[in-house]
């Protein structure tokens, strides 16, 4: 069986992190485009259908999963009217604005008995795919402390809609999705909260750094993100009972498509800069190995396998709704905690 998909707008996101992927599985076919780009859709997919109406492509019966990377105040109506239409759906990050709009689309998705899935790509960057390994086969011991981290040079504001004001705008809810979304899905809920949020930057409009800590027992994880990072970013920092490991860059995947190199090119991801791994083996606190590992390149196309899997019926959607509806109470709960600064318990249980 051929999956049809139809995705809802052609920007950046449905250009670089959905289209080739798509493009890239033989078991998918990307159909229709709901886009005003019409020219630019037919440049990349000369067979799509272009729709202009939302309503229509989730009306038109051929289309089994509906693919919605608009920007996010129009997430909640797209992904509600799809769903019930009975569709399939991959929702880009950050997936809505409230507790209460998460659980009312699974709810929906759970009626219809169809896949909802939030897109949380950076699960398949081979960094973190590293440190899961690291801390499942316990060959450094124990996670004690875990350092992960966002951070660019971009002091200056631009003219988009992620830096305006609005629900689910700024840095937390852009990249701290993704950092916290890691955390979850790496180990579980935490028992507390702390977070500080700010707009550091002079005509800033929403804010654009953050400071998160999180309280798991016998363990401290601090995610974060500045725009005043000029230098190397490091990625990762964990620490863990026998050593640490350290990830300098980012994951070359993202870099690698936005300057054309596609999942189906021979080197890809080689046009992205390649990461600095390092582990450091303590046998003890005097006898320290420095070990510079290759870098593990990740596979957002693996996302796309596995939810197709799922949407056949034969495993698990890449996130569950569950996972997604504790996501979206942790950004809602560090804004919480930043507003009145006190530490934050993790108190949520799914309801749908």
């Amino acid at each position: 069986m051929t999956i049809k998909v139809g995705l809802i707008g052609f920007g950046l996101s449905g250009q670089v992190f959905h289209t080739p992927f798509v493009m890239n599985d033989p078991h998918m076919e990307m159909t229709h485009v709901c886009s005003s780009k019409v020219e630019a859709v037919h440049a990349v997919l000369p067979n799509a259908v272009v729709l202009q109406s939302v309503m229509e492509m989730c009306h038109t019966p051929s289309i089994d999963l509906v693919v919605i990377t608009t920007p996010d105040k129009l997430h909640f109506e797209q992904a509600k009217l799809a769903l019930e239409s009975g569709k399939h759906v991959l929702l880009e990050k950050p997936s809505v604005t409230s507790i209460q709009q998460i659980e009312y689309l699974c709810r929906i998705a759970k009626q219809q008995g169809v896949v909802f899935c939030v897109y949380q790509n950076r699960r398949f960057d081979g960094d973190f795919q590293r440190l899961k390994a690291l801390i499942d086969s316990g060959e450094m011991g124990e996670l004690k402390h875990l350092d992960s981290r966002f951070d660019r040079f971009r002091p200056v504001v631009q003219d988009r809609w992620r830096e305006q004001p609005g629900p689910a705008t700024g840095v937390l809810w852009d990249l701290g999705s993704h950092l916290l979304d890691q955390m979850l899905a790496l180990l579980g809920a935490p028992k507390w909260l702390h977070a500080s949020i700010d707009t550091l930057r002079e005509n800033g409009k929403t804010h654009d750094w953050f400071e998160i800590e999180l309280g798991y027992p016998g363990k401290r994880i601090r995610l974060g993100a500045t725009p005043y990072e000029a230098g190397e970013m490091r990625r990762f920092n964990g620490r863990f009972t026998q050593g640490s490991w350290q990830c300098v860059g980012l994951d070359p995947q993202e870099p690698a498509l936005r300057s054309g190199q596609m999942p189906w090119h021979g080197e890809y991801p080689s046009q992205g800069a390649q990461q600095t791994l390092t582990r450091f083996l303590a046998r003890s606190q005097d006898d320290i190995e420095v070990i510079a590992e290759s870098s593990v390149h990740g596979d957002y196309g693996a996302f796309y396998a596995q939810l197709r899997e799922a949407i056949l019926g034969k495993g698990s959607a890449p996130v569950s709704m569950d996972q997604a509806c504790q996501l979206i109470y942790g950004l809602c709960l560090a804004e919480q905690s930043s507003e009145t600064g006190q530490r934050m318990s993790w108190d949520y249980k799914t309801n749908y």
